[in-house]
């Protein structure tokens, strides 16, 4: 019974990061990696929220896992909303 709710729960979080402009590059159904030349400034700003995320220097990247609750994924993209600029603004 675990498995597919925890595989569910994998997808839901893989979308969200994709809505939120940080398309995972790999990851489980117990947390997602994205690379984003924006990781460290992205990995500060969600801990002053209270979201830990594993921070890699090499490439710059982030590692988010599983929300515990309802309100933590509702926090989660709220949190992210806004946070994220598009590649465009970063190289300009």
């Amino acid at each position: 019974q675990a498995r597919p709710r925890l595989a569910a729960a994998g997808e839901r979080l893989r979308a969200l990061l994709a809505r939120q402009g940080l398309a995972p590059a790999g990851g489980c159904a117990l947390f997602q990696w994205s690379v984003t030349p924006q990781a460290p400034q992205l990995h500060q700003a969600l801990a002053r929220q209270g979201i830990l995320t594993r921070l890699f220097q090499e490439p710059a990247s982030l590692r988010l896992g599983l929300p515990g609750s309802e309100a933590d994924w509702a926090r989660l993209e709220r949190a992210l909303a806004g946070l994220i600029r598009p590649q465009a603004e970063i190289r300009a």
